[in-house]
Order: C-alpha cells, then sequence, then structure tokens
C-alpha cells in the first residue's frame, strides 16, 4: 500500500472519530474519566492509561493535544490506579517509539497511521491492567486498615454461619442462642398464662364423693351391714377434732396455713430429689393432695403435678383453709379399708373420731405416708417410729408442749377385721337389698359408693327368731338339709324376715328366693279356690276314696285310706288326694293353673302347668314366691309384690327412694274368707295340728305339702298380720337335683307336718307375743253358691296295704281318729258322712304329750309318682 494511500485513510479515520464523539466516549467511559469540555474540536484521541502514558505520546510531532490531555489529567485530585506490569511494559514500549516518530520531520504518512494503531492498542491494554491494579491495590488498602468485608447471610437465622469454616460454622452464635433462651422464656410465661386460665376446677370425682352405704333393719337404728368399695363417712368441719388437723399439718405440711396452695419449696426439694434418682415425689402441699383425692386422681408426671399445682392455687382462693383440710381428711387414705377420719378411727381404735386421743390422732397421722406398711398391726417397730416423729414435729411447730408430749403413750389398737362384710345369715338379706335397688334402678356403683342410709322392712326381733327357730332343728340334721324361710306382712308385703342359709359367703344361693322345690300339697289351695269361684261351696261333696282311677291318671291317698264322700272342707283339712284330683277335674286344671298366677305366682315357674296333676304340685316355686301368693289370700284377695326395702335417704338427708305399694283386688274377699276357712283345717284337726300347742289359742290357716318321694316339705301358714313360708329340701351333692330328704331328729319321713310346721311355730309364735289376738273371718255365703252336689255318699271301704313309698312305714297308716301312737291298721273305719267330720275332729288330739311319730295326716299329701299314671 502506498504511503499517500495510508496517509489519506489515517486522514480519513481521524476525521471519522471526530465526527463520532459518543462512541469513543462510551470507549472512554470503561476505563478514564472524560476530558474537560474545553477540549478543541478535532483534536486527536489521547490515549488511555497513566499520565505517564500522555507524557510519552505528547513528546511525538502529532501528540500535542495528547500531551496537553494527560497533563491535564494527571493535575486532577484523583489519585491515579496502581500499575500492573503489562502497563509498565506497553508504557516502556511507547515511550521508545515516541521520539523516533517525533523525529520525523513531518511525521509522513506511513509514520502516522502506525503510530495510531500502535497508540490504540496501548490505550486498551493500559485501560485492563488499571482496572485489576485498582481493584487489587482497593483490597490491600482495606487490609491495611484492619477492616474486613463480611460474607452475607444465606437464611434468617444465618445458620450455618456464612463465612465460617467447619467446624465453626455449626456453632450457633451467641446472638442466636440469647435470642433462643428468649423466645423460650416467652413461650413459657404464654403457655403458663394459657394453661392457668384453660385449667378449670372439675366436678368432684366419684372417689372423692364414694361413702358407704349403710343398710338398717326396720327401726332405722339396728345395722344390718354396708355396701362399699370405698369405707368412707365424711364428717363435716366442725366435726372433726382439732388434734388431728394440727397433727396432719405439723407432719404434711407445717406451711398449710401460709402457703397459697403450692410450695416452691417442696417443688425445688422434690426436683431435685427426682434429678438425683430418687423416687419420683410431687412436693404438695396439702391442698395439692387434697386436689389429687378430691378432683384428678392419683398424678406423678410433670403435667400432670403443674395442672394440680394451677388447681391448688384456684381452690386456695376458693375455699378457706380449714374447708380444704376437712375435706382432706375425709378422703385421704388410712389403711385397713378406711377412707377418712371417721372410719379410720373406728378400724384402728373401735371408737368414733371425736372420742379419739392425741396420741390416737397423731397414729392415724403417721400412717398416712404408707397405710399398709406402717400399721402396726403390720410393723409395730415402724409405727412407733412415725407416731414419735408426728408428735416430736406438732412440738417443733409450737402445737404440743414437751411435756404434754412426754406424757403421751403409744396408744392400743383392735385387731383388723377380715370377716366378709356379707358374711353369716345378715347376707342374704343385704344381698336381697341390693338386688331389689337394682331393679329399682339404682346402679351398682351408686349403691357402694352413695353413702346412703338405707331402711330395710327386716324387723330385728323376727329375724333373730327365725334365725333361732332354724337353729332349734335336731343337732343330727344332715349337712345338706336345707330350709329356706320368709315372713310378710300381708297388709304391705313388706318382708319382715328371711332366712336363706348359715352363710352366705359359703353358700351364696339363698334358699327362700332362689332355691326351688315341688309344691306338693300346698298347691291344692289353688283348686280349692278355683272351685269356690266357680261356686262350688266349702261343704260341696268329693269322692275321697282310693285309688281313684281318671283318664290316663290313677291317684291314690297316701296308704291308700277310703274317706268317702267329703266336703271341700274336710279334703282340705285331710289333704285328700283323690277328691282334689276330681275338683282339680271338674274346674278345669287350666283354672289351677291360672289361679296360682292371679294370686302372685310367676307364670314361668318352672313345672306350672296346666295337666290334672298340678293340683298335686309338680311345680317348683321359691319359698318366698309362695308366702307372697298365700299373702294375698290373708289379705283378703289384694296382692301386694313382696319387698324388703323401705326407704333410701342420700348423705344430705334428702329422699332417694321411698316404696310405694301397688295394691290390686285379685281375688273376691268373699273367696279369700272361705279359703282361710278352709285351710284353717291343717293347723286345727290336719297334720299341722301340733301348732295348737305353740300359738296359744291364735288362729292360724295354712296348709302342709310334701313332695313325690319325700323330695321336698312345706308348710305356707297365717295369721291376721303375719304370713310365713318354710320350705325344707336336700340337693344332691352337685347341686343339680332333689333327693329324698336323709331321715333326721327321729323322723323317719320327712313331711310337711314335721319339721317345717315346727320351725314355722317357732318363728311366729314368739313373733306375735304381745301383739291383739286378732280373729278370722266367719264363713260367708257365696252370691255363686250353685253347686252344691247332694250325691249319697258311698260306704268307705278299708284300702289295701299301700303299694308305692311310703310302704315300708305302715305305722303312718292313716286312721279317721288320730291316736297318740298310730298302729299298722287303722283304728277304725271310717263312719258314714257327714258324722265322719265330727270323727275327725281332734277331740282326743292333741294329747297332753304329743306322740313323736308323726299322725296320719302328716305324711297324706304325697304326689302321684309316675308309677301311678301321674301326668
Amino acid at each position: 500500500m502506498s504511503d499517500s494511500r495510508r496517509s489519506s485513510r489515517g486522514s480519513s479515520d481521524r476525521s471519522n472519530r471526530s465526527k463520532k464523539p459518543t462512541s469513543g466516549g462510551a470507549r472512554r467511559a470503561a476505563g478514564v474519566r472524560r476530558a474537560p469540555s474545553g477540549k478543541p474540536a478535532g483534536a486527536p484521541p489521547e490515549p488511555k492509561g497513566t499520565s505517564r502514558t500522555g507524557r510519552t505520546a505528547g513528546s511525538s510531532a502529532s501528540g500535542g493535544a495528547a500531551t496537553a490531555s494527560s497533563a491535564g489529567k494527571s493535575s486532577a485530585p484523583r489519585k491515579p490506579p496502581a500499575k500492573s506490569p503489562s502497563a509498565k511494559t506497553s508504557a516502556s514500549r511507547t515511550s521508545a517509539t515516541g521520539p523516533a516518530a517525533g523525529g520525523t520531520a513531518a511525521g509522513g504518512a506511513k509514520s502516522s497511521g502506525r503510530a495510531s494503531v500502535n497508540a490504540r492498542h496501548a490505550r486498551s491494554g493500559a485501560h485492563g491492567a488499571a482496572s485489576t491494579t485498582a481493584a487489587a491495590g482497593a483490597k490491600r488498602a482495606q487490609g491495611g486498615t484492619g477492616s474486613r468485608r463480611k460474607a452475607a447471610a444465606t437464611n434468617f437465622l444465618n445458620y450455618p454461619r456464612a463465612g465460617r469454616k467447619n467446624p465453626w460454622r455449626w456453632v450457633p452464635s451467641l446472638r442466636m442462642i440469647v435470642g433462643a433462651m428468649a423466645l423460650m422464656v416467652l413461650a413459657g410465661l404464654g403457655f403458663a398464662v394459657w394453661l392457668y386460665n384453660d385449667t378449670n376446677v372439675p366436678e368432684p370425682s366419684d372417689f372423692a364423693l364414694a361413702q358407704t352405704s349403710r343398710v338398717y333393719f326396720a327401726d332405722g337404728e339396728t345395722e344390718m351391714g354396708t355396701f362399699s368399695e370405698i369405707n368412707r363417712t365424711e364428717l363435716e368441719a366442725d366435726e372433726i377434732p382439732q388434734n388431728v388437723k394440727d397433727a396432719v399439718v405439723a407432719s404434711e405440711d407445717d406451711t398449710f396455713y401460709e402457703n397459697r396452695g403450692v410450695s416452691p419449696r417442696g417443688i425445688v426439694r422434690a426436683l431435685v430429689n427426682n434429678l438425683s434418682g430418687g423416687a419420683r415425689q410431687g412436693g404438695s402441699t396439702i391442698t395439692m393432695q387434697y386436689v389429687e383425692r378430691y378432683y384428678t386422681g392419683s398424678e406423678t408426671s410433670y403435667v400432670g403435678k403443674a395442672k394440680e399445682a394451677i388447681m391448688a392455687l384456684k381452690i386456695d382462693q376458693e375455699l378457706s383453709k380449714d374447708e380444704i383440710l376437712s375435706r382432706y381428711l375425709n378422703t385421704i387414705y388410712f389403711g385397713r379399708g378406711a377412707y377418712g377420719v371417721q372410719e379410720a378411727s373406728q378400724a384402728y381404735f373401735g371408737k368414733d373420731a371425736a372420742d379419739m386421743t392425741e396420741a390416737e390422732a397423731a397414729l392415724l397421722v403417721a400412717v398416712i405416708p404408707g397405710p399398709s406398711s406402717y400399721d402396726p398391726a403390720a410393723n409395730q417397730e415402724k409405727s412407733v417410729e412415725l407416731w414419735d416423729r408426728v408428735i416430736s414435729r406438732q412440738v417443733n411447730v409450737g402445737e404440743m408442749s414437751p411435756e404434754d408430749a412426754e406424757a403421751l403413750e403409744f396408744p392400743e389398737t383392735v385387731e383388723p377385721k377380715s370377716e366378709n362384710s356379707l358374711g353369716g345369715t345378715n347376707g342374704y338379706l343385704l344381698d336381697q337389698v341390693r338386688n331389689e335397688l337394682v331393679e329399682e334402678g339404682f346402679t351398682e356403683d351408686e349403691i357402694n359408693t352413695g353413702g346412703y342410709t338405707i331402711v330395710s322392712t327386716i324387723d330385728p326381733g323376727i329375724q333373730n327368731n327365725t334365725v333361732e327357730a332354724v337353729k332349734n332343728l335336731p343337732e343330727d340334721r344332715p349337712a345338706q338339709n336345707r330350709v329356706g324361710t320368709v315372713t310378710i306382712d300381708p297388709s304391705t308385703g313388706a318382708i319382715r324376715g328371711m332366712y336363706g342359709g348359715e352363710d352366705f359367703v359359703t353358700q351364696s344361693r339363698n334358699d327362700a328366693t332362689q332355691s326351688r322345690m315341688q309344691a306338693g300339697s300346698i298347691f291344692k289351695t289353688f283348686t280349692l279356690i278355683a272351685a269356690l269361684e266357680d261356686g262350688y261351696p266349702l261343704d260341696s261333696r268329693w269322692d275321697g276314696n282310693s285309688p281313684k282311677n281318671f283318664p290316663g291318671w290313677e291317684v291314690n291317698n297316701f296308704g291308700d285310706t277310703d274317706y268317702g264322700r267329703v266336703t271341700l272342707e274336710k279334703a282340705t283339712a285331710n289333704s285328700i288326694n283323690t277328691a282334689y284330683a276330681e275338683a282339680n277335674i271338674e274346674v278345669g286344671p287350666e283354672r289351677t293353673r291360672d289361679t296360682a298366677v292371679s294370686l302372685g305366682l310367676p307364670d314361668k315357674t318352672p313345672g306350672l302347668s296346666a295337666d290334672a296333676s298340678n293340683v298335686l304340685g309338680s311345680a317348683s316355686p321359691t319359698v318366698t314366691e309362695m308366702g307372697e301368693v298365700y299373702a294375698t289370700i290373708a289379705a283378703g284377695g289384694v296382692h301386694r309384690d313382696s319387698y324388703i326395702v323401705k326407704s333410701v335417704t342420700r348423705p344430705d338427708g334428702s329422699t332417694r327412694h321411698e316404696h310405694e305399694a301397688e295394691e290390686n283386688q285379685v281375688l273376691d274377699e268373699d273367696v279369700a274368707i272361705n279359703a282361710t276357712v278352709a285351710l284353717q283345717g291343717p293347723p286345727t284337726t290336719g297334720s299341722a295340728r301340733d301348732l295348737q300347742n305353740v300359738m296359744n289359742g291364735r288362729e292360724v290357716a295354712g296348709k302342709t305339702g310334701t313332695s313325690e318321694k319325700f323330695r321336698s316339705a312345706w308348710f305356707v301358714g297365717f295369721t291376721p298380720q303375719l304370713v310365713t313360708a318354710v320350705g325344707m329340701f336336700q340337693p344332691s351333692e352337685d347341686g343339680t337335683t332333689e333327693e329324698q330328704l336323709t331321715p333326721f331328729g327321729g323322723e323317719q319321713n320327712i313331711t310337711g307336718g314335721t319339721f317345717p310346721t315346727a320351725v314355722w311355730g317357732d318363728i311366729m309364735s314368739p313373733s306375735l307375743e304381745g301383739q291383739e289376738m286378732l280373729r278370722f273371718s266367719e264363713e260367708v255365703e257365696l252370691d255363686n253358691e250353685t253347686r252344691e252336689r247332694s250325691t249319697p255318699d258311698p260306704q268307705p271301704t278299708q284300702a289295701p296295704q299301700p303299694t308305692r313309698e311310703p310302704d315300708e312305714e305302715p305305722s303312718e297308716e292313716p286312721s279317721d281318729e288320730p291316736s297318740e301312737e298310730p298302729s299298722d291298721e287303722p283304728s277304725e273305719e271310717p263312719s258314714d258322712e257327714p258324722s265322719e267330720e265330727t270323727d275327725e275332729e281332734p277331740e282326743e288330739e292333741p294329747s297332753d304329750e304329743p306322740s313323736d311319730e308323726p299322725s296320719p295326716e302328716d305324711a297324706e299329701e304325697e304326689e302321684p309318682a309316675p308309677s301311678d299314671g301321674g301326668q
């Protein structure tokens, strides 16, 4: 390329640069500040870099303007950036070429163009080096002053810590630790405020309110027994002795009257003990212990204790200290099954709490920490040690003088009771009371913990007579022989006495209310009533000969005795099977069944059917059921359910339950009167006539009964005031079946006229002593009497020897005139009716000394065995 062309290109480049100041200015802005506005137009651009570069370039012929510009920049107050090695090299090269370029006379075109290219390269290199040098210089300048720029945090908590190396980046900063602790304190305070406001004092727990329910005899004073899961009797605050209060405060919480329900000192002490591995403690005050027993139950967790403390604070503001202390002493467990100071005093000393001495009060307080372990009966030595500790604390707090303390002696305690509360004969009464309360809607828990005063209908005198009557049975009475009795007031249905067994604990089945036995001839009463209702009067005639055949059924009298045509009244007195079988078929067996049910016998009684044989007692009722049925007759046909609970009173004196009798006239009163007239025959002339020597002239109505093969024996009878039913039976060893009653007491065959009648007399005679001698109503003529029989009586004949039980005892062969000593053959042929009725009246009986041998009537109620064709 020619010089002229280069010169022309250089001039053109310079011209272009002068025309486009913006582009050049942009390039200059990246490294060097713009020159002052006084720069002449068209001046060549000054080289970038340091002032030294400008001065070197200015020595050339073509760079005068650039020199001036660099000089202007050098004079500026800004400190130039440090030079980099590349910048120095570029400057040296520029300086070396500058004179050569300047030495050319005219700066020819070729030299000028090369200089311009080199200058541009020099400026570019100087700019980059200057920037790098400036940054390094700035860091050195900062380092020289000891300051350092911090790394930016990567999250709000700056954790892990930015700018730190492991492991320090994982160590929380002090600021973070302090902030976290402050946050925890604030959260704890907030939680405490929330917990305080959210914790309410609940209703007292069932445990706290639980008290012993006590059952009393009808007099309301003689205690029969108790129901309790928690043996507690609550006392009012002013009824709790002050010596007990002083002792428990001194021993359990000597700051009780000063603290606000909690003891910080106690809590700290318990916390230290727990953290040191000791047995967990709660640091509880008396108020906190009261809260635990009265509201929350036992708590050992820290959260539970926190709630206890809050409740204690609130309760301390709501109740007086004396009220808190009294409630505490009414709920605390003292051992021996006793909750509360009253029951504890009875359990340990056999006296009321109000009668305790200082020494006795201290002993009760001493056993609180461990009632089972510190009971004197279990650990006398430990008990004495703790008793002495309680007294020492009382002296220390000034509640007792040293002299008084020295005078105290360790108190004597009674032996712990181990007998079951349902033991003995009263256990059956208590169980019956419980069962009746459940039927009335009481729950088991309510009965056990309600603290009720329950008054029963049991007369203590009659009950004692009942127990003694059974004890009076001969000593050789077999162990398997069982007796059940019940005595009922027919005017109310109240059970006045009951014998269910000797001991409820060893035999829990109640022989008066649960055990069942075949009724035997006591069921004839229902056929009697059905006949009276159907218009058959007492003097209606029936065939009393034996044996007697009916469709599919052969009936025998005891000993196959023929009685001829007998009246209904006579058939009742002598319990003539054939006459009553005929009457039952005449009125209909279903009438006998329905009559029994209408009088109160449950329609689901086992064996109760509409078969013809039901008149002979194939059903198996309980003693109480039969007593209730006969009470309906004694009450003039008014049925009242039997009951044993008279009233139930709450601890506050309000009535929880009171019996309300439901009366139903189920039998016409005149029918009941005439039935009673007929039922006076057995106790007067029949199998129960021995009662004439016992009842001292009182009128008695009733019926004996002996079941098939002597498996059971009954007597159910009544006076105008009381009804008593007695049943005797003998279960098998496994209790699944009935066995024949084992002979005892000189009786070979146990019939209703033997021991059941004797027990009945021993109950009723003393129970009625001192009461008015009431008489039954006389026979009345019924409006429906339309079926009196007038058929001539057949001549009775002597029956052959009996072919079924009891064939081994011919001495029991019945005769029309009972003799003092029964003979093998009837002493007299039955006479024609109606003279036979007077002949069999007991003019000769009873003798002055009643025979030990049973009379013919004693066993005449035997039921037909299946071999006899019984249905």
